[in-house]
């Protein structure tokens, strides 16, 4: 049975405001320009400066404005579960399409009908049942309660300046948390590097899109956390490092100007792929009041682990991680894109580049050559099957020189790992509470394929015109279970139908972002231990 909205809402306050530490409202104060020019030739600044950087690195947002003012939680139902807490993530790509992922959360008719407009005009056709699973989808997602976004942006020249997190919580009605993994401090942001191309149109093109507004421009980039569910309390915490955004990519650069014999064209398109950052990965972790669960609260964390390391400083990350949480009692939610890549860096193109850079980075793509070789070939020609069968599963068993799996020991740590209270991560993907009955480990919290997991990471490798994708992004659960696999254990807080929303970003040319959103739904009551009602995937139209 649905709570009334206004009980359920006095609910909140009330288990909100037992809580002695609940923030309305918190926010560290952003960098001046001056100083972000500072930190673009200070490795480890000192005295006020490093302090103040310091705040704004371990300080997150949180701002719980949307409950004061009667939001309350969505709470979908679904037949056999009852109401469920619908958790989401998704990497958003900067928030550079602000106004279709604006759409997609508040509104699918109108996200579909910009969607036909925009492939109308590109001269794409749209058929019945596209639209139907993408309009499907979107509605799954208006009814996310919990949304970790990964690739978020605050005060950055490429996405109009916008406090994306912010802006994207008050259009959904939505509290927020946010932290900051890394300030965008290259010249090239800043506007104090030169840029010399032999074509003076392209040259004005980009210098007008790199140009930044001293005034607005802060320089943040990080991680969001969105609830309908009051936040009670959020921390950052910083990951360990595994690649040094600043020194190292410092040192390409270096490397890069000695070089400058090539044509300018070439220079600026190897030049445009390097960050110059303060910072580095983290985890946001916040805990929610939600009258349902054991203890009145669900933490969440929103993480983002490394791309440009091997896979075992991933794995290192998320032990650190898990070391960090490992006392905590009641549900947790775990999410973010994880970059599990089984590589050392993530694929990438020239346009996903210039996107990290400029407002238009159409114009330059199209006068580009594409010379990018992201995913290294000799993989793919001399272990052909054994690159296919990570690519699709990358928990697969690694089995050493004949199928090796880099990546395999990031999701057994997740499956050993034990909390104090002797809970562990949902593992069991039973077929009745997965996506389209496609059972299998992690197939409850994470949609499985015919082979393997859903991807959700498209990528066009600039060779020949193919196109990739690969499974980065990730939703794991721990509930009430004391096993991974446990035939016996609970349904109530585990997660059912996790679903891969590439319906809803492919409904645009382009997409909406580079990585699809994924879901999971939590019963928020003992749902006994009797099948839900399918549901079915893809959406039928």
């Amino acid at each position: 049975m649905r709570t009334p909205a206004p009980l359920l809402l006095l609910a909140l306050t009330a288990a909100a405001w037992a809580q002695p530490k609940w923030i309305e409202r918190q926010q560290p104060e952003p960098l001046t320009f001056a100083e972000l020019r500072a930190l673009s030739d200070e490795p480890v600044p000192a005295g006020d400066l490093g302090a103040r950087l310091q705040r704004l690195l371990t300080t997150p947002v949180v701002d719980n404005t949307a409950v004061l003012t009667g939001a309350t939680p969505a709470r979908p139902p679904w037949k056999g579960l009852g109401p469920l807490l619908r958790a989401a993530m998704w990497n958003i790509e900067r928030g550079q399409e602000f106004d279709l992922i604006r759409l997609a959360l508040t509104d699918p008719e109108g996200l579909v009908k910009d969607a036909l407009h925009r492939r109308e005009r590109a001269g794409l056709e749209s058929g019945s049942r596209e639209v139907a699973a993408a309009r499907e989808q979107a509605a799954w997602l208006r009814g996310a309660d919990v949304l970790v976004l990964n690739e978020v942006d605050w005060g950055m020249t490429r996405t109009g300046y916008r406090d994306v997190a912010r802006d994207l919580a008050l259009a959904a009605g939505m509290n927020y948390a946010y932290g900051v993994e890394f300030l965008e401090v290259d010249k090239l942001y800043l506007g104090d590097e030169d840029i010399d191309l032999t074509d003076d149109k392209q040259e004005a093109e980009i210098r007008e899109s790199l140009r930044p507004d001293k005034e607005r421009y802060l320089g943040m980039h990080g991680t969001a956390l969105l609830s309908r569910y009051p936040i009670l309390s959020a921390r950052i915490h910083r990951l360990r490092r595994c690649y040094d955004w600043f020194g190292k990519e410092k040192a390409e650069i270096a490397q890069l100007e000695k070089g400058r014999r090539e044509v300018a064209e070439k220079v600026f398109l190897e030049r445009i792929t390097r960050e110059v950052r303060q910072g580095g990965r983290m985890a946001l972790i916040a805990e929610l009041a939600v009258p349902e669960a054991p203890g009145g609260k669900v933490t969440v964390i929103a993480a983002h682990l490394e791309n440009k390391c091997v896979p075992k400083c991933r794995q290192e990350q998320l032990t650190d991680l898990l070391h960090q949480v490992g006392d905590v009692t009641g549900p947790l939610i775990l999410a973010g894109d994880m970059n599990t890549t089984g590589s050392d860096a993530a694929p990438t193109s020239v346009r996903r580049e210039l996107s990290k850079r400029v407002k238009n980075p159409r114009f330059w793509a199209g006068q580009a050559v594409n010379y990018f070789n992201p995913i290294g070939l000799p993989r793919l020609f001399t272990m052909p099957a054994n690159y296919f069968k990570n690519y699709q599963d990358p928990t697969a068993k690694s089995v050493p020189f004949v199928a090796p799996n880099a990546e395999a020991g990031f999701f057994t740590h997740l499956e050993k790992f034990r909390f104090d209270d002797g809970h562990a991560f949902d593992f069991r993907g039973e077929s009745a509470r997965a996506l389209g009955g496609r059972g299998g480990k992690l197939a409850d919290s994470n949609q499985r394929s015919t082979k393997g997991f859903q991807p959700t990471f498209t990528f066009t490798r600039d060779l020949k015109g193919l196109a990739g994708e690969l499974r980065l992004d990730w939703i794991f659960v721990k509930g009430l279970a004391h096993h991974p696999y446990g035939e016996a254990e609970p349904y109530q807080w585990a997660p059912h139908f996790g679903a891969v929303l590439d319906a809803l970003n492919a409904i645009v040319p382009e997409g909406i972002s580079d990585h699809h959103a994924v879901l999971c739904d939590l019963p928020l009551e003992d749902p006994g231990s009797a099948p839900p009602t399918p549901r079915p995937w893809p959406p039928l139209p």
